[in-house]
């Protein structure tokens, strides 16, 4: 069945959070408890509709193995040549000994580095022809309970495919655990380790073990201890390789665009002859919920950040009935109702922030819990509101009001998303499957999800919600976390100590803060202008247009996205023409026109308009040389959007008060990130910009120092005079999108005919010395940041941009084989190539690198050297067909979806030679760029004096943001 999680990704990220109460609540994710028995649950070998009376997907083929080895295959076409598998073997850090924590996933990384028909560089060569990214954590995934391999294929090539299954063969029994290679990964894994130990990890692992009190799984987190990683042996792997990769462990998950009985075929022939084990599944040690009728409370202290993080959670036990149609519907009313409980939160609890409520299940035990962030001498109060909000809405449950103005929304997303269901992509479907598979839950089908999800949000009562609400919540056996800056004398008993003579002064009924459905309607802003010139481009499927009044137009209509729309809207001329002196204006000052509202609405009634009708909507300047408006909407809100972007330059307001507002979030965003990583990386930025605005940091005094005037000399001409293009891609026709824009920005006084500058803009310059610098912020001790920055200061063609690319990734994979690989000194590196528009003569290549302060200058002078080892000795042919590879079927994969259209479609008409260039790129630019191409453009920008290399790191002996117990 569907799991929303995935079909959300392709969405904004405020549909995404509309759509999470609902995530865990679809059949696909809801664990079935019945799986916490190994009789009936996923490692029975048993299918979860084997063993109810619901009926699975037809269009599925469940198949199983003499060896046990079980494949459930699922034929697709909605992508053209798309294949999407995963081997998943259910066995995860659960299935760990005390002596081998975190050894599911060392094993995960160590399939990846060698296996018996599989060497390291074979491996990484046939990542490369399927065009993917190569690498564990890049093409795995380790959790609790399963650990999952993914391969995804451009090309149903039968060739490929089979060559994909000899792969998983070699997973399941072939990894060679070569001990050299054991210590070298050991590095990389205690690097990921070291990346994934931020704040935010902290805290919300902290509640685990008081949450899931007398469970085991909260002292099985995959990632292992940094003991236990250093001490891990060849003879642990082998034993419990042996122990958990067997194949009546193993389902091999499929589906695309193949022919079921030639891929079963291919199953048969080469996972058949995995050897069957003689021994049984060795069973789990979960634990038991403590049973205890009693509160509880955690404290977990993380010092000097200011804030801590109040959490409440109930933990129901599970109870041990088949998978219905019933269980299945009630835990989405509970996840409706925790998503109410969420905007009560932030709406009725004062002086706090990042207020949420969320219905889960994690190894089969559900789980209501709500948070909020308070200042640390404040836990007192954070705690106890969230706990008054929980047991008031438990007393009165919820409003009419409050049900129908979050159904409203989201019946149109889920309409939405069941349009794009027959075109999903494969990869979102395998993994579907594959979650319904370890959940031991009854894969239906999408069509079957969308119906029941529709059921839900048609038949929710006040009295029905409650009911779900309640049976979420045992108010007599919650658990109270504080996680972050706080010392309270007496620790989690003196947290108890304050619930409990807080529950004894009675209840207050909080009303929720509820409005109605936003109004909006296109206003009239002039006499709408007809289109006046048109030219169609029919390699991209495009219509460039220009209306009477100037306004440009960039139409391209594609159903790959069913009911949804993209769309931009550039004005004027961004940073070309920013003032010299004031940095602040492009960190706040484009907000101070959003909340200063516009002609017709106020700038409530525009975020109330955003939020009911846009899936996404922003201001920003983040394409240098344009003022954009972004958005995406379901096609029956396209009017909204364009009708907002026109009433911001119909009479651009600028209004002080809303100036100062702005003014100050952003001075107390800057204050609270004063500290740590972020500080740094903004140093970096202006280490390498000295003393260019357009692109450094501001500092107070520069807030103080603005004015509304400066925001007004920035915005005001541009947006009520410049030049306009517009762009559109997605479900929406030519006609339509000509009407709306005809009636809304076609309807403004005119705009600049061509985009001009009073001045010819300077362009960017690193103007730091070339070499190393050391960069020191203060913050966690235990991470560093390594940076290599290389600028090119040069015109590009379109073959030039492709070539700077592929050296992008040839250097990418010669760092990631040096640092990571070889040496084990870091997790995630990466290259990336960057081109400034609006200033055709500059565009930088840059590598971030994760590391440990004590590695990061050593890390960087390893990245000088293997710069000015390609400038000087060229590119390895091998890594230059394999990068050129993964580039080519991403651009291809790309060209499929509508916002990288939109990217390409958006300075159509401004810039007329980028449509050639992206008809060369689509025409398979990237496969023409030659070995030479390469060479030449790393001759001249990897050398010695054009590489500025930097390591950023906490300053020594400060010892913040240090953790501990209570």
């Amino acid at each position: 069945m569907l799991s929303l999680r995935r079909l959300s990704a392709s969405l904004p990220s405020t549909a995404v959070s509309m759509l999470a109460l609902l995530v865990l609540a679809s059949p696909a994710a809801v664990r079935d408890v019945a799986a916490q028995s190994a009789a009936t649950g996923p490692r029975s070998g048993v299918w979860a509709h084997e063993t109810t009376t619901l009926q699975p997907d037809s269009r599925v083929t469940w198949g199983r193995l003499d060896n046990g080895l079980r494949y459930a295959l699922l034929p697709h076409a909605g992508v053209p040549g798309r294949v999407s598998m995963r081997l998943v073997v259910l066995t995860g850090s659960m299935d760990e000994r005390e002596d081998e924590l975190g050894i599911a996933h060392f094993t995960e990384h160590m399939c990846f580095r060698g296996t018996r028909e599989f060497p390291y560089y074979a491996m990484n060569g046939f990542f490369h022809k399927l065009g993917m990214e190569y690498g564990s954590d890049v093409n795995a995934v380790t959790t609790f309970d399963h650990t999952s391999y993914m391969l995804e294929y451009r090309d149903n090539d039968p060739a490929l495919l089979r060559e994909g299954l000899r792969l998983f063969r070699n997973f399941a029994d072939g990894v060679l655990f070569e001990p050299h290679i054991i210590e070298k990964e050991r590095g990389v894994i205690l690097a990921e380790m070291r990346t994934r130990d931020g704040i935010g990890s902290q805290q919300g692992m902290a509640s685990f073990p008081v949450v899931y009190q007398g469970l085991h799984f909260p002292n099985r987190i995959p990632i292992g201890t940094e003991r236990s990683i250093r001490s891990v042996q060849r003879e642990h792997f082998l034993r419990f390789y042996e122990r958990g990769y067997r194949p009546d462990l193993m389902v091999l998950v499929a589906s695309g665009d193949f022919e079921v009985e030639a891929m079963a075929a291919h199953v048969r022939e080469l996972l058949g002859p995995i050897a069957r084990p003689t021994t049984p599944i060795a069973p789990r040690e979960e634990g038991r919920l403590d049973p205890t009728k009693a509160l509880r409370a955690g404290l977990f202290k993380i010092t000097d950040i200011g804030s801590v993080a109040a959490s409440v959670a109930s933990v129901v036990p599970p109870v041990r009935t088949p998978e219905t149609v019933d269980t299945a519907l009630d835990r989405m009313r509970r996840s409706f109702a925790l998503s109410l409980l969420a905007g009560r939160i932030n709406s009725t609890i004062p002086d706090a922030g990042g207020g949420d409520a969320s219905f889960d299940t994690l190894l089969g035990h559900d789980t209501a819990q709500a948070m909020v962030m308070v200042a640390g001498e404040n836990w007192q109060h954070g705690i106890l509101a969230l706990d008054q909000v929980v047991r008031s809405t438990y007393e009165r449950g919820f409003e009419q009001r409050e049900i129908d103005q979050l159904r409203r929304r989201l019946t149109s997303l889920l309409q939405h998303m069941a349009e794009q269901a027959p075109t999903l992509d494969p990869g979102t479907l395998t993994e579907n499957l594959a979650e319904s598979i370890i959940n031991h839950s009854v894969y239906v089908g999408y069509e079957e999800d969308y119906r029941r999800l529709q059921e839900v949000l048609r038949t929710l009562t006040p009295k029905n919600l409650l009911e779900a609400y309640r049976a979420a919540w045992d108010l007599d056996r919650m658990a109270f976390n504080l996680a972050g800056d706080v010392d309270i004398e007496g620790g989690p008993r003196k947290i108890l100590e304050a619930v409990q003579k807080y529950r004894k002064g009675g209840l207050r009924w909080l009303r929720p803060n509820t409005r109605r459905e936003s109004t909006f309607e296109l206003k009239r802003w002039g006499k709408p202008t007809e289109v006046v010139e048109r030219l169609e481009i029919p390699e991209l499927g495009a219509t460039l247009m220009r209306f009477g009044n100037n306004v440009r137009l960039n139409h391209r209509f594609s159903r790959s996205e069913p009911g949804i729309v993209y769309a931009t809207a550039r004005v004027g001329t961004g940073l070309l023409e920013m003032p010299g002196d004031q940095p602040a204006l492009k960190e706040f000052g484009l907000q101070t026109l959003l909340a200063s509202g516009t002609t017709h609405f106020t700038s409530e009634a525009l975020g109330e308009i955003i939020e009911d009708r846009l899936l996404g909507f922003s201001f920003d300047v983040n394409d240098y040389d344009a003022f954009t408006f972004r958005g995406t909407a379901g096609t029956e809100n396209t009017a909204a959007f364009l009708g907002i972007v026109t009433d911001f330059l119909f009479k651009p307001i600028f209004e002080t008060f809303a100036l100062r507002s702005e003014k100050m979030k952003a001075t107390i965003n800057r204050s609270q990130s004063a500290m740590g990583m972020g500080e740094g990386m903004r140093e970096l930025t202006n280490h390498l910009f000295q003393g260019d605005p357009r692109f450094t940091w501001a500092t107070f005094s520069n807030y103080v120092g603005m004015s509304v005037s400066d925001v007004r000399n920035w915005l005001s001409d541009p947006l009520s005079r410049g030049y306009v293009e517009v762009t559109i891609v997605g479900d929406i026709s030519e006609a339509d999108a000509v009407s709306l824009v005809s009636r809304t920005l076609g309807s403004l006084a005119p705009r600049a005919e061509v985009k001009r500058t009073d001045f010819p803009p300077p362009p960017p310059r690193v103007r730091a010395r070339s070499g190393f610098k050391r960069i020191e912020f203060v913050g966690e001790k235990h991470l560093g940041l390594v940076t290599g920055t290389w600028p090119v200061e040069h015109a590009l063609t379109v073959k030039d941009k492709a070539a700077l690319n592929v050296l992008s990734k040839v250097l990418e994979l010669r760092i990631r084989e040096e640092v990571r690989d070889n040496r084990g000194l870091a997790y995630s590196p990466s290259v990336t190539f960057t081109p400034y528009n609006g200033f055709p003569s500059f565009s930088m290549l840059q590598t971030m690198i994760d590391c440990g302060p004590a590695e990061a200058e050593q890390i960087a002078r390893i990245v000088e050297e293997i710069a000015v080892k390609i400038a000087a000795e060229g590119v390895d042919e091998s890594a230059f067909i394999g990068s050129r590879g993964i580039l080519g079927g991403q651009v291809r994969s790309a060209f499929q979806e509508n916002g990288f259209m939109l990217h390409l479609l958006q300075r159509a008409q401004e810039r007329p030679e980028s449509i050639e260039e992206s008809i060369q790129l689509r025409s398979g630019l990237i496969d023409t760029v030659t070995l030479e191409d390469v060479d030449a453009w790393a001759k001249k920008i990897l050398v010695a004096r054009n590489t500025y290399t930097a390591a950023i790191v906490p300053k020594p002996f400060i010892g913040i943001f240090q953790t501990g117990g209570p």
